[in-house]
């Protein structure tokens, strides 16, 4: 690892997921990530918030291919698992904290932002925490659907509000 720092290092975030209350949290390796560009189709015209704009949906100037690249340079990947899409925005990003304070300066999650109860921005409002929105993992070309069922968790299309949402998010760290 560029930075020094062990594999048994790592542990150290899965446990800090559990303490954060998510449901599961898995290292994985870039290579367990499934892209597939069909992803960002359903990211800009299947999101019912999608704008060139909109904070949540910039690519900031970056290609498909480039984003793939960034994903496939990280050594770990941990993969956060829970029912609730506000505490896995809130968790993501203090393991990013975390991570880039024990000196994984690389450290970036990815996350579709669910931070705010009622987002600002699609009442065209300004966002009140710019710095702490992150990109969406389709935005990427992730697969989550994919991803998460190869490695054995739950992801299927809910039928009703009622069902029991299973949400993911990623940190990068390196």
């Amino acid at each position: 690892m560029s930075n020094g720092v062990n594999e048994e290092g790592m542990d150290k975030y899965l446990r800090l997921a559990k303490e954060l209350h998510m449901l599961d949290a898995m290292l994985i390796s870039p290579q367990k990530i499934h892209f597939d560009i069909r992803a960002i189709l359903k990211c800009r015209w299947g999101c019912e918030g999608f704008s060139d704009e909109n904070i949540r949906c910039q690519s900031r100037g970056t290609t498909y291919p480039e984003r793939v690249e960034m994903v496939k340079k990280y050594s770990h990947i941990l993969l956060v698992h829970s029912h609730d899409a506000r505490e896995l925005s809130e968790a993501v990003l203090e393991i990013e904290k975390r991570a880039f304070l024990d000196g994984y300066y690389f450290a970036f999650a990815l996350r579709t932002c669910n931070l705010c109860p009622n987002c600002l921005l699609k009442k065209g409002n300004a966002c009140p925490a710019p710095d702490r929105v992150r990109p969406c993992e389709q935005s990427f070309g992730i697969d989550v659907y994919k991803t998460v069922r190869n490695l054995g968790f739950s992801c299927n299309v809910l039928l009703n509000r009622e069902a029991i949402q299973n949400r993911y998010g990623f940190v990068l760290i390196d």
